[in-house]
């Protein structure tokens, strides 16, 4: 399953090894790992919670369509 973490950047869920929350010029971004080289970014937040609560999203999301998948 795709999920999409920046605008028209879809990462491929199966693939991901590890995610991440950094800071980075007074923004926050979450750094998806997976088997390329380089993380991948997502879109920029102005807040930590901003971010925490758009990640969670996509953690349900992910979770709701696994469910659907496996029924």
């Amino acid at each position: 399953m795709f999920i999409e973490i920046n605008e028209n950047l879809w990462i491929y869920t199966k693939n991901l090894s590890a995610v991440q929350l950094v800071e980075e010029d007074g923004k926050y971004i979450w750094l998806f790992f997976t088997k390329y080289e380089h993380p991948f970014k997502s879109k920029t937040f102005d807040t930590k919670e901003e971010a925490i609560i758009w990640f969670r999203n996509i953690k349900y999301d992910i979770n709701l369509k696994e469910k659907y998948l496996t029924e």
